[in-house]
């Protein structure tokens, strides 16, 4: 099986489109996009939930939902978080 491109993901507000997220499947540039108004647990479950449209697209949305959701929860329990940093500061320096 051939490698499959990594997604880029925007952030943008999807009020019109009535989603927190949505993937679209071009094989060259693969898009993620998810609603940045969501809290960082909603955002990290909309992108595991939308990388798996992109991995197994014949998946009912059902299924997909599961997915997302339960990987989400795994990963927030072992403390996987997003950095949230003001414009101007630093990241932290990880060694």
């Amino acid at each position: 099986m051939a490698k499959k491109k990594s997604p880029k993901v925007n952030y943008r507000k999807l009020g019109k489109e009535k989603a927190w997220g949505q993937a679209f499947h071009d094989n060259r540039f693969p898009l993620i996009e998810i609603d940045p108004r969501l809290g960082a647990k909603r955002q990290m479950e909309v992108l595991i939930h939308e990388a798996a449209h992109l991995i197994i697209p014949e998946f009912p949305e059902a299924k997909i939902d599961e997915i997302g959701k339960y990987i989400s929860e795994v990963l927030w329990k072992e403390s996987y978080r997003k950095i949230l940093l003001d414009k101007n500061s630093k990241p932290p320096k990880i060694s």
